[in-house]
């Protein structure tokens, strides 16, 4: 009964977070391009994206369907619900630490509310744990949700890359004391999973360089061990709201932990799975690209599924006593810490995705800026936007209406990240662009946002504004529409 209040409560608690949030742009991109591309034209644009293709694929029947862009949010609902049930059902922590970690941001909103695909990181993850005690018996299934980890996003990478190696190492060594290949052999069932979806990913992003977006920096060794400490530290900052000091103590509290589950059971590989995840995420922020908040959730769940992991080598080994009992706690202790810490930051007014915002503000004015569209501008007339990425919230609300990007003059669809969509443009430039492709309108209107594509916006102040976003959104989604005469009268 217990359990079920507790998911009861957390469905509730996130039913009313999902009804009080706008899309924004990230989850729009993904639903324009779920909508408009078959999925083989997907495969050849998804390296752009820094996502692999598995939740756009998810998404696609329902955005084919013709369903409507704000429903979107429901499936990475349902995916977090299953994955919440699962967790209180199966997971071997107390109840206490189970429902702090529920109502944590670790589960709830990021993840829940906020269309991602991060949400199939904790669903695979959880799944992985639950059949850790079984992955030589049903090995295809373990080397399946292994794949399917693989492709679920870039971040956990190492983390899925460590659990196959885990998993080989436990086979070969079982090898060893049975005198025997056959856990070997059996295990190559699945273990062939992983290694084809890594280089199924290795294809996905075949020639990423060519983005303006995702860039390779160069650092000398020593450069990089510095800014991948630094980065280090940030993540547990970012999670913990707390600073350097707390950070460390935190960190060498969970050190000695996992140092001593490791001997106790007499396996260090879990303990590695999350140290190599961390350091992982540390360094790809320092090299590749700057990760977020969502991205070190991730590490939280990696955390999860290592303490996890412990339990069941426990009962593997049969290892008793006050030692290994006291560790597991310690452990779901620090779980419990951090899960604490990022919920009171997440009340805090510094925290723009907080909770305040996620009841009562306001994460992007897309959907309101789409209605008055709908209302006030009939579809036959030509919408002009700034910039894409911005735009895309609104045009994922209204399948029904045409834009053009004033940058380049094309009509627009998902963003791409490419240098045609960051063009610019002269005002006058754009009027004769209308001009001359709209013979027979004396008018078209102009979806202003941040980022604008033109080189002087300032031309705008003679014109009237017909709608403006009547206050800041968390992810600066804010919006003005323009009527502009093509004969270039105010």
């Amino acid at each position: 009964m217990i359990l079920a209040a507790v998911f009861l409560g957390y469905l509730i608690f996130n039913g009313i977070l999902l009804s009080r949030h706008e899309p924004w742009r990230d989850e729009a991109n993904v639903w324009l391009m779920a909508r408009e591309l078959t999925p083989l034209q997907l495969l050849a644009e998804i390296r752009y994206q820094g996502h692999p293709c598995l939740w756009y694929l998810l998404v696609m029947p329902f955005a084919k369907a013709g369903l409507p862009f704000g429903m979107m949010g429901g499936i990475s609902y349902c995916i977090m619900a299953a994955t919440a049930g699962l967790f209180l059902m199966k997971a071997p922590f107390h109840i206490l630490t189970k429902a702090a970690l529920l109502f944590s941001p670790i589960f709830t909103y990021y993840y829940a509310e906020i269309a991602r695909n991060y949400c199939l990181i904790a669903l695979f993850l959880v799944l992985l744990a639950i059949y850790y005690p079984q992955r030589n018996e049903r090995c295809v299934l373990y080397g399946l949700l292994l794949g399917l980890l693989v492709q679920s996003d870039t971040v956990v990478l190492m983390a899925a890359g460590m659990i196959s190696l885990m998993w080989l190492w436990e086979a070969l060594m079982l090898c060893y004391r049975q005198k025997s290949a056959a856990p070997f052999v059996r295990i190559l069932r699945g273990l062939w999973i992983p290694l084809f979806s890594l280089l199924f990913l290795a294809v996905q992003f075949y020639r990423v360089s060519d983005s303006p977006v995702f860039q390779v920096s160069s650092f000398g060794a020593g450069d990089l061990i510095r800014e991948t400490r630094s980065y280090a530290y940030w993540i547990l900052e970012r999670l913990t709201g707390r600073g350097q000091g707390f950070c460390l103590v935190f960190f060498l509290f969970s050190l000695v932990f996992l140092l001593a589950a490791s001997i106790k059971v007499r396996n260090p590989w879990a303990a590695g799975v999350i140290g190599a995840a961390y350091l992982f995420q540390a360094a790809f922020s320092v090299v590749v690209y700057q990760l977020h908040i969502w991205h070190f959730i991730a590490l939280c769940f990696v955390f999860i599924w290592t303490v996890w992991v412990f339990y069941c080598q426990k009962e593997e080994r049969k290892t008793e006593g006050r030692g290994i009992k006291g560790v597991l706690l310690g452990l779901e202790g620090l779980l419990a810490v951090i899960a604490a810490c990022m919920f009171i930051q997440w009340n805090s007014q510094e925290e723009s995705s907080g909770l305040k915002n996620a009841l009562y503000g306001l994460y992007s004015d897309g959907g309101n800026t789409a209605d008055y569209i709908r209302e006030n501008i009939p579809q036959e007339e030509v919408v002009v936007s700034v910039n894409v990425p911005m735009a895309s919230t609104v045009l994922a609300h209204l399948p029904e209406y045409d834009f053009f990007f004033g940058g380049n003059g094309y009509k627009e669809s998902y963003a791409d990240w490419s240098q045609e969509q960051d063009r610019q443009v002269s005002f006058d430039a754009l009027l004769t662009w209308a001009e001359t492709n709209f013979p027979g309108k004396t008018q078209f209107y102009l979806l202003d946002s941040g980022g604008t594509c033109l080189t002087d916006p300032e031309r705008l102040a003679d014109y009237q504004v017909l709608y403006q976003t009547g206050q800041e959104t968390a992810r600066g989604e804010e919006y003005r529409i323009y009527k502009i005469d093509i004969n270039g009268n105010g």
